[in-house]
This record gives C-alpha cells, structure tokens and sequence, in this order.
C-alpha cells in the first residue's frame, strides 16, 4: 500500500466545518494542522503559530531583496519552498494545510484557464494529498454564510453558541448561488478525478449529531486509515455549531423559498441535514 504523502491540503468552502475537523485531527501525535494558510490578514494574527504558517508571512521572507521570487512564472518553486518552510515548523509526521475554495487563486501561473487554478496541477505534481470537505446542502452552507457575516462570529468555541437569528432570502438568488456553487464541487471533482491521493467526504456525514462537537465514530476511524495512522485522535472538537434552528424556522419567507427550489435538483436541500431533523439538531 502507498503510503500517504507527507502533506494533505484540506480543502473546503467556507462554513463546511474544517475548524472542527481540524480541531480534532490535530490531536492526533502524528498530524500537524495548519489554520488556513492563505488568509492575508493572519499574518497579523495575535497568535505566534498562525502567523508564523501564514502564507504571506512565509513570502514576504522569502522574497526579501529579490520581488522575482514571487513572479507567476515561478510559481512552483514558491509552493514547493512554501512546503519546506512548513516542514520546519512542525516534528510531526503529517501536515495538513486548510485552503479555501475562494483563496486557491493566490498561487497562480503566468497562463492557465480561468476554471482551472494552478494550485490544483501543482498538488497533484508535488503528491500533496487532497481531503475535500463538502457541505452537500448547499442551502444550509448558504445560509451559515450568511449568518456569519450578518454577526461577524465565524466559530464558536467551548460549546457556547450565541443566539440564533432568522433570514429572508430571495429565491431566485439562492438558485443562482447554489448552482454556482455546484458548479464549483463539480469542476474540484473533475480536476482531482482518478487523483490517488483525492477523498472526498461531506460535513453531514462528518458531523450528523446535534452539537456537532464529535465526528462520527466510523467516519474518524475511516480518516484514520486514509492517513495510514493509528485512529487515536481525542474526539472532541473546540468549536461547535452557530445556530438552532430548522430551516422552516430560520427562514423567514421558507414558502417562498420551497416554492423556488421545487423541481430543481436543489429541492431535497430542503429535507435539511440528519442534525436538524430533531428538535435539537443546530447548524454550523
């Protein structure tokens, strides 16, 4: 069996739970995690360790005296130097780097299809191994989207959720986001299809209780085997769920919305996820 690459990009759209994931894959002896390393302002941050990973903060030593180092057309030897500088930050066996859909542009070549980022050919070059997390709902992705930027609270740490709020959405924009969205997973998909080191798993199935707080048992023992490492990580997450409610509650005009989405491939979004079929389940 092919062992697994030293490096994993996990890559995701925002509010699909990789804080969560990463939480708990981190306590694993063997596995390193990176919070997401292309998010300009954490080479700022007041934590020492996130700065210090942060892309940007490995790039502006790197090009220090000499700005052609970050010219497009040298965009391999950047990400590959990046990589090293990582390796040097951690003992542990594994890493694993958080990058978001909307961020994988930042390192780009001089010529490429606009579908098509150069970081994709790049992992697959380098054997940087691929775990995509999906949000299948696209409706409840939207809407914890949504909710944060209307709160500005992006986690929740300790279990202690802040109060939850209700929207009004239009329907004809939330069909055209959501099929823009797809379109996104279907074109990762593509790019990473028969790709060795490619897996993919969906929040819900990751996080299918309530608090989210714990990821599913068989789930976690099947991450394990897919990093080639003992499956003893502490199965606890340091950041739970934004909200409460159903999606009959949380959104305001939700006929309006179930009449937009019925007959479209969006419309089973409207089942909601395993975690808010019961009067408890919450959202992240």
């Amino acid at each position: 069996m092919t062992a697994h690459p030293e490096f994993t990009v996990l890559l995701a759209r925002q509010r699909s739970g990789t804080n969560a994931l990463r939480s708990v894959l981190d306590t694993h002896p063997d596995v390193c995690c990176f919070n997401e390393v292309f998010k300009v302002s954490d080479r700022h941050s007041e934590y020492p360790f996130i700065k210090t990973a942060n892309y940007f903060t490995f790039l502006e030593q790197y090009c220090a005296g000499d700005v052609t180092k970050a010219f497009p057309d040298r965009s391999a030897e950047v990400f590959t130097a990046y990589l090293a500088y990582l390796r040097g930050l951690t003992t542990k066996k594994l890493i694993v780097l958080d990058v978001k859909y909307n961020s994988t542009h930042i390192v780009t070549d001089s010529w490429r299809e606009i579908a098509e980022p150069t970081l994709f050919p790049l992992l697959k070059t380098g054997e940087v191994a691929v775990l995509h997390l999906k949000r299948g709902n696209l409706l409840r992705c939207l809407l914890s989207c949504l909710k944060a930027w209307r709160s500005h609270r992006y986690h929740i740490e300790d279990g202690q959720p802040v109060p939850d709020v209700r929207l009004t959405l239009s329907g004809a924009w939330t069909l055209d986001r959501m099929e823009s969205w797809a379109t996104e997973e279907d074109s990762i998909a593509t790019a990473f299809a028969g790709y060795d080191f490619y897996k993919r798993i969906d929040y819900a199935e990751l996080f299918p209780d309530a608090a989210g707080t714990a990821i599913d048992s068989g789930a976690l023992r099947d991450l394990a085997a897919w990093f080639g490492v003992p499956d003893s990580f502490t199965n606890h997450a340091s950041f739970s769920k934004l909200s409460s409610l159903p999606l009959d509650q949380t959104i305001e005009n939700f006929e309006d919305v179930r009449a937009a989405l019925r007959g479209t491939r969006f419309e089973s979004f409207l089942e909601d996820e395993p975690a808010y079929r019961t009067p408890t389940g919450v959202e992240s």
